[in-house]
């Protein structure tokens, strides 16, 4: 936008709404569906793209299970009906006097504010991040390049080298980070290629997912696959020109390791400006300070987040997004007739795909504890080809058609 249209955007009077919604993803609409369910009339989502993505299909696409439009729809049409989109960027807020500033200059009045605004990559932490990924060895299904992870892996040469990362919190569900390994695993066993690709899988983190019987479970199926797991090690420098990271131990120890493919996961952390708006308090990583059991603000108490970019202490995952955002919508009107909270327990999922039509849908607390949805005799470990259906196939036409509706 011109300075021109800065100034007459900044010349016109702030709007206000009863709740006001940063950011379009699956926090901030399926929040939006369920709030006007309840009754809310008023409600505004800022959200800048156009296009909405159901991430957790871009495993799939990086594999070859998936065409990329089968993950995306316009943000349009899933903005709920009596919703208002605002196609902005939340700047700043000021929680104290309730504002919102725009980059369009605008302002945004509200009475409760629901933060959804996601992460995005910690390129202080690690440099480069974005040059690697136009460089042709390096792609991400969680940057946006999945149709790049499937072509990598295609055209993987036998006696190559392909380097798999997982970051350290936050991540939008670190299951899924080892999801594109497995995939890729699959299709080169089934072209005959497996035994002659060298793969590593670095891990910066002492566990893979910290779950008793999990991580026992995922190491057997790597362990049968002759991955290399560095566990407790963080990619520390790109160098896409050489095809070469660099990696670094718990203890400080250094090594260069090169790549024929490389699947980049970065590390994360929240958008600057919530920390810059006082909203991160002592959370790490520049999250949403929030109460992680009842999505409540620490300190602003009409200021509420779930997803990724708050400060939930559990893994994140859309199965347990579900779970938050019932329970932050139902606290967010509970304060206004002066109710009880609700408290969530943490619970999440890890969707893993171990082969291409088998699933594990591990179930767990924010203790790490088992918690599954199936019958008490059968395994909560055990990969499942329903799973993987289900995961493929039934979760995203119930995103679409249900959750982002808030009907679920």
């Amino acid at each position: 936008m011109t300075s021109d249209g800065l100034a007459a955007a900044d010349s016109l009077p702030d709007e206000h709404f009863d709740v006001l919604i940063i950011g379009g993803g699956n926090a901030g609409i399926s929040a939006a569906g369920r709030l006007l369910h309840k009754g809310v009339r008023d409600v505004a989502v800022i959200e800048p793209q156009s296009v909405h993505t159901y991430r957790p299909l871009l495993s799939y696409v990086g594999g070859g299970q998936a065409g990329l439009r089968s993950a995306e729809r316009t943000q349009r049409s899933v903005t709920p009906k009596g919703c208002t989109w605002l196609r902005d960027s939340a700047v700043k807020v000021d929680a104290a006097a309730r504002v919102v500033h725009c980059a369009s200059g605008r302002r945004y009045r509200y009475d409760d504010l629901v933060l959804g605004p996601g992460l995005v990559p910690d390129t202080a932490a690690l440099p480069g991040i974005f040059a690697a990924l136009e460089t042709p060895a390096v792609a991400s299904n969680y940057l946006d390049r999945a149709e790049e992870t499937w072509e990598l892996v295609q055209s993987m040469p036998v006696g190559g080298h392909a380097v798999f990362t997982v970051p350290r919190p936050p991540v939008s569900c670190t299951g899924t980070t080892i999801k594109p390994l497995f995939l890729a695993a699959a299709h080169w066993r089934r072209t005959g290629r497996l035994s002659g690709i060298d793969i590593t899988l670095v891990i910066d983190r002492p566990q893979l997912l910290g779950v008793e019987g999990l991580d026992e479970r995922l190491r057997g199926h790597l362990d049968d696959l002759g991955v290399h797991v560095r566990l407790g090690t963080a990619v520390t420098a790109l160098s896409p020109s050489t095809q070469e990271i660099t990696v670094s131990d718990e203890a400080g120890t250094a090594e260069v390791l090169s790549y024929d493919m490389l699947h980049l996961v970065p590390p994360y952390r929240g958008p600057h400006w919530l920390q810059d708006s006082g909203l991160t308090g002592d959370a790490p990583h520049g999250v949403v300070d929030v109460d992680g059991k009842t999505f409540r603000h620490r300190e602003y108490p009409n200021v509420w987040a779930a997803g990724d970019g708050a400060a939930i202490d559990t893994d994140p995952s859309g199965g347990g997004l579900r779970r938050q955002i019932s329970i932050l919508v139902d606290n967010l009107l509970a304060t206004r007739s002066r109710e009880p909270l609700q408290e969530y327990d943490g619970y999440t999922v890890a969707p893993i795909a171990i082969d291409a039509h088998t699933l594990i849908a591990a179930e767990f607390d924010r203790d790490g504890t088992v918690t599954s949805s199936l019958p008490s005799f059968l395994d909560p470990l055990k990969p499942r080809r329903s799973a993987w259906a289900f995961d493929r196939y039934g979760l995203p036409q119930t995103y679409w058609n249900l959750i982002l509706k808030g009907r679920l």
